[in-house]
């Protein structure tokens, strides 16, 4: 979706998408309906398996750490900062708590929920995020908040690395 908007809004983009096969079937024809089908590649399968590829200037990852649990989505950043290009940006959805997990109530109210529905999801905090971000060398690390359901946190890649 989050691509889908970018490319509408520049004639400049090209999207890489990486995701499941079953996702990816509705993606195609989101991108065909929108008219934008020329400017998407896809990639199907695991995030943890796939190559990313390389050279990218922005990466989104919509609303998936919190189902990957804390090491894989720690793994998912490391390959994210591969694949970006030097001064690239990541741009991460989520849905946050506060670092004593005292609230908001929507983001432990889901964390339960993935307790519950997955192995080792969990809702997590901007500063466990942004921990994660600057151990894998992810620099200007910040989070806004935005006209959806949960903020959105912004970090980029160092130039010269």
């Amino acid at each position: 979706v989050w691509s889908i908007a970018m490319a509408q809004r520049s004639p400049f983009v090209t999207v890489t998408a990486i995701d499941w096969p079953k996702v990816l079937e509705v993606t195609r024809a989101m991108v065909a309906r929108c008219g934008l089908a020329e400017r998407y590649r896809y990639v199907a399968g695991d995030l943890g398996e796939v190559d990313f590829g390389s050279g990218y200037d922005v990466a989104t990852l919509g609303h998936i750490l919190h189902s990957e649990g804390l090491e894989r989505s720690r793994e998912l950043l490391r390959k994210t900062y591969e694949a970006l290009a030097p001064g690239g940006t990541v741009v991460i959805g989520e849905f946050l708590v506060d670092a004593d997990r005292r609230g908001p109530l929507q983001g432990l109210i889901f964390g339960v929920n993935m307790l519950v529905n997955t192995e080792k999801g969990n809702s997590f905090s901007f500063e466990e995020i942004r921990e994660w971000l600057e151990l894998t060398g992810f620099g200007n690390v910040g989070v806004v908040q935005a006209p959806a359901p949960s903020p959105l946190i912004f970090a980029n890649k160092p130039f010269g690395v």
